[in-house]
């Protein structure tokens, strides 16, 4: 199905749609939002939680998952909680307050009071992520 395609200078998709679009609302949308146009043949609907434009300005790309490995996702408190495998340049929130941005891919913490805590990981050009972290008081 051929998409109409608006997109930031990030490569962000702001919107698409199947429906015609003139002239008029692509210089509109130039001017307001400064977005750029691209029209593709694509599958699925290109969201901009899920695709990106690449580089070139002629094609969408799927977002990449984050795919972490938690050492425990049951910590007790004063465990130490290591989580590998996140991409170098990941912005890292735990409870929705930014703690960091990873220059590591590897990230360890100490589990210091029981509760659920969520973790989420942001980066560009990446799908977010988000898990929620159970820590016990003690087994």
């Amino acid at each position: 199905m051929i998409y109409n395609i608006f997109y930031d200078s990030n490569k962000e998709i702001a919107w698409s749609c199947t429906a015609d679009v003139t002239t008029a609302i692509k210089t509109e949308q130039k001017s307001t939002h400064n977005y750029d146009f691209l029209q593709y043949d694509c599958t699925n609907v290109p969201n901009g939680e899920d695709w990106y434009i690449n580089s070139e300005g002629d094609a969408v790309v799927e977002k990449t998952v984050f795919n972490p490995s938690y050492s425990t996702t049951t910590p007790n408190v004063d465990d130490i909680v290591t989580v590998t495998g996140v991409p170098i340049g990941t912005e890292v929130f735990l409870d929705g307050t930014s703690i960091g941005t990873m220059s590591d891919t590897t990230l360890t913490f100490t589990a210091q009071e029981a509760g659920d805590f969520e973790i989420s990981l942001t980066k560009d050009k990446y799908k977010d992520y988000s898990y929620m972290l159970t820590v016990q008081r003690y087994s």
